[in-house]
């Protein structure tokens, strides 16, 4: 989706908003792996010949992980691009030094 910020400033608080959403999400699928490949160990489960905590800690953070990035995707990452405020922050700079010279001109 592609957002509109007015700002480089806003656009600096999103890209904040997204890394620390990404630690976030990271912090989930590496609790989903504790609790899948360690939590389980004590069981004594198999499927198919394999050990259930196998399963939990391979199957369960790849799970979490495409979750995680579903909704990173969908509710908090934001298409824009930090170029444009960058011409129009260079632009009003040389329009305000051409402004302050004409200003000591008509001072002067």
């Amino acid at each position: 989706m592609r957002r509109t910020f007015s700002t480089y400033g806003a656009k600096m608080r999103q890209a904040n908003r997204e890394a620390v959403a990404t630690v976030v999400a990271l912090a989930v699928i590496v609790a989903v792996w504790l609790v899948g490949g360690i939590g389980l160990a004590g069981c004594g489960i198999e499927v198919f010949s394999t050990p259930i905590w196998i399963i939990g800690g391979t199957i369960g953070p790849w799970v979490a992980a495409v979750v995680c990035a579903v909704v990173l995707a969908r509710c908090v990452f934001a298409d824009f691009s930090l170029d444009d405020d960058a011409e129009a922050v260079s632009d009003a700079a040389s329009a305000g030094a051409t402004g302050a010279e004409g200003e000591e001109a008509r001072r002067g």
